[in-house]
């Protein structure tokens, strides 16, 4: 029987949340990025810096099972009130790991005394942004970066916690 346990990340998990990150953002956009952009950052090392840096504001989702335990999703929440990543682990997509990170997120950042949520989704990523507007969050903005390869258009959401 396996469990599903949401706890605060360690910096022990910091490679495990970098490369859960990597496999995710890859999957969910890899055929909106041209093949040698994909190849960089799947080769990509510099994830696990930042990961390293940022564990403290990370909580992960567990499957624990008789064999141990495996990270299949994580989210990072800083104090203003801002959801800066939200990546479930893509076999595990669609069995409830996202929604209890979500919940999670949103039930500390009630609890700290945030009135509003804060985050930017790629606007082509059509499953994320369904997944926020299901919970009410409604778009505020957008912005437009590019990186070598690689034009994106981000969308500003946001959510009244108050």
């Amino acid at each position: 029987m396996t469990t599903l346990h949401i706890r605060p990340a360690t910096a022990a998990d910091s490679v495990a949340v970098a490369a859960l990150v990597r496999e995710a953002w890859l999957a969910a956009n890899q055929n909106l990025l041209p093949g040698d952009t994909v190849a960089q950052v799947a080769q990509s090392t510099s994830l696990g810096g930042f990961v390293a840096g940022e564990w403290h504001s990370v909580r992960v989702a567990e499957i624990q099972s008789e064999g141990g335990g495996e990270i299949v999703g994580a989210v990072g929440v800083n104090p203003a009130g801002v959801i800066w990543m939200l990546y479930v682990r893509p076999g595990y997509q669609g069995c409830g790991v996202g929604s209890a990170l979500y919940d999670d997120a949103i039930g500390a950042m009630k609890q700290a005394g945030s009135r509003k949520a804060l985050l930017e989704v790629l606007a082509s990523n059509e499953n994320a942004v369904a997944f926020y507007r299901a919970r009410g969050w409604v778009p505020e903005g957008r912005r437009t970066e590019h990186i070598p390869g690689f034009r994106f258009t981000a969308v500003r959401m946001g959510l009244a916690l108050a």
